[in-house]
Parts: structure tokens; sequence; C-alpha cells
């Protein structure tokens, strides 16, 4: 837990395509990014939030441009942001990132805000214009995004990007969700409609893959060393067994 040893994982298909779909975006592309989970669901979204978010400010020259579909989002985004530390990487908020908040309707917010933007949130969450941030040029409708993630709790909310944005835009879709979502949100992934599909519970893979070991890999290395322990155990404990059965015992 002190110092995570980051213990040899395979790296999944889906999240290696969800690595690869950000690598591949050109300079100056933008992410509209929605943070919509709970403060309940953190430990497990988070770390797969924050991983990600090293990736895009890592690879440089990307937008993101975070909304909330969740009321909890803006201040979970906060704390999210602190593990991130966007000044390591130069980025600064305004130029390479802006927080929009909470927009209440879920589906409702998502229509809107694909339709005409900036008349559905034409301030930022301090309640700055956009007009005044340079990240928020030339972004009118859905169709100025060239990719949208969303890390949810709710079903709501995962499958509401799908019907909103999906028919009618393409926008490429990266969804990451609670684990007991999956099976729910794995029809959309199937049929193509969400480009890659993951639990936050993969954070670790994703740290590996950023070079950037933290939660994720710790809780991974704590489930790692428990099995192990387990094992050891259980072999201890056949051995005890064997041998006192062959004395007789």
């Amino acid at each position: 837990m002190v110092r995570p040893v980051g213990f040899p994982m395979p790296i999944s298909s889906n999240v290696r395509k969800w690595y690869d779909t950000i690598d591949k975006l050109p300079k100056g592309a933008k992410i509209l990014i929605d943070m919509g989970y709970s403060g309940g669901a953190e430990a497990e979204m988070a770390p797969y939030a924050v991983a990600v978010q090293h990736h895009i400010f890592k690879k440089g020259g990307l937008k993101s441009i975070f909304i909330a579909m969740h009321v909890e989002g803006p201040t979970l985004w906060r704390k999210m942001m602190g593990e991130v530390t966007p000044d390591q990487y130069g980025a600064k908020y305004g130029i390479d990132y802006i927080m929009i908040g909470y927009v209440a309707g879920v589906e409702t917010a998502m229509a809107a805000i694909g339709k005409d933007f900036r008349k559905t949130v034409p301030v930022d969450y301090n309640g700055d214009p956009l007009e005044k941030f340079p990240i928020m040029e030339g972004i009118k409708d859905a169709t100025s995004f060239d990719l949208l993630i969303s890390y949810t709790v709710a079903g709501d909310i995962g499958e509401g990007w799908v019907r909103q944005w999906i028919p009618s835009y393409r926008t490429p879709y990266l969804l990451g969700c609670v684990a007991s979502m999956l099976a729910v949100m794995e029809p959309f992934a199937r049929a193509g409609q969400i480009v890659s599909l993951v639990a936050g519970a993969d954070s670790a893979q994703y740290e590996l893959l950023v070079g950037k070991p933290s939660r994720g890999v710790r809780s991974a290395d704590v489930m790692t060393a428990t099995h192990v322990l387990l094992l050891a155990f259980i072999i201890i404990g056949n051995i005890a067994y064997w041998k006192r059965k062959m004395s007789g015992g």
C-alpha cells in the first residue's frame, strides 16, 4: 500500500483500444469529458480518470472540456485534477482544459449541448463567460468535438450519450463505468456505438501504460499479494496435513 510494486499484469484489449484512441488524436483535438460519477464510486472511478488525464496532458496539444452530468461532478473533478497536477505538464486552465460545471437534465442536457453548446452553457463553473477562454474557440455543438469520454455510475448517463450523440453526430465514444454496469453497456459496445468500454477497476492497467502507478496499481498489488498469501497458506496447510497423515497422525 505504501509503495506499489507494479506486479506484471496483462493489458486488456479494451484498455489498449482506449489508450490508442487518445494517442491517435491529432494536435488541437477537442475532447468532451463527462464527470458522471458520484462520491460513493470515487475509489473505483477516479484512478482511471486520473490515469487518462495524465495521458492527455502528457501527449500534449489536446483540449479537455469537462462537463458534469452528475451533481457531484465538479467537486470530484477538483479532487481528480489535484491528483493529476496539470502544472507539471504546463497545462493551463482556459487554454488546455476547462470545467463547464454541472448541467441538469441528463439526456435533455446532452441533447441541448449537442445542438447548441454556447446557448445551453454560456459560462464555466466559476461563472466566467466562455468567450474569454481560448479553449472554447470554435466550439459550437457536438460536431466540434473529436472525442467523447464519460465516467459514470448511472445507466441513464452511459446510455444517454449513446442515444443523444452517437446516431446524430457519430462522435467516437469512450465509456468508463463501475463494474456492475458492464453487462448492461456491453451490447452498445458490440454494436460499435462505444469505441471502448472499461471498468474503473481497470485503472491499474492504464496507469502502467502511461507510466504513472498510483491508486490503481496499489489496489491491484494488494489483491495480487493477498491471493499469493492465500495460496501460500493453502500450500503450507496441505504440507502439514500430508506430513501428519504420513506419520500416522
